[in-house]
C-alpha cells in the first residue's frame, strides 16, 4: 500500500512539527510543513497531496480559509482545518462544503488520527 501524502499548513513551528510527527506515526507521509498560504500553493503546485491540514490563521496576507478555497478550486484537495477558534462565518463555510472538516485545538492524538482517517484517503 502506498503511503498517503499530507501537507501541513501551520504558522506555529513547534505545533507544525508536533503534528508532523503524529501524522507520520499514523503511517502517512508528510510532504511539507509550511507557515503560509503562499508556500502551500508552491508545494501543491509541485506535488498535490491527498489531504491538507490547514490552520485558519496563517502568516502572510492570505488566510487558511482563502488558501483552502483556492486550492480546492484548482486541485480538488480535501482540507481538515485545525484551529483554536472558529467564528460563525468560518463554521458556516466549512459546514456547507463536504470536502472540509474541522478539528478544534487543543486536540488529542486519537482525535487527530480519527479526523484524518475520516477522509478515506
Amino acid at each position: 500500500m502506498t503511503k498517503k501524502n499530507i501537507l501541513i499548513v501551520e504558522d506555529e513551528p513547534f505545533l507544525g512539527l508536533n503534528i508532523k510527527q503524529k501524522i507520520e506515526s499514523f503511517g502517512y507521509n508528510v510532504i511539507a510543513v509550511v507557515p503560509s498560504g503562499d508556500e502551500a500553493f508552491q508545494v501543491v503546485s509541485e506535488k498535490v497531496p491527498d489531504l491538507i491540514l490547514m490552520d485558519i490563521n496563517l502568516e502572510g496576507s492570505v488566510s487558511g480559509m482563502e488558501t483552502a478555497e483556492s486550492l480546492k478550486n484548482q486541485f480538488a484537495v480535501p482540507v481538515l482545518f485545525l484551529t483554536g477558534f472558529l467564528d460563525d462565518d468560518h463554521r458556516i463555510k466549512i459546514s456547507k462544503d463536504p470536502s472540509y472538516h474541522v478539528l478544534l485545538k487543543p486536540f488529542t492524538t486519537d482525535q487527530l488520527r480519527e479526523a484524518v482517517a475520516s477522509f478515506s484517503i
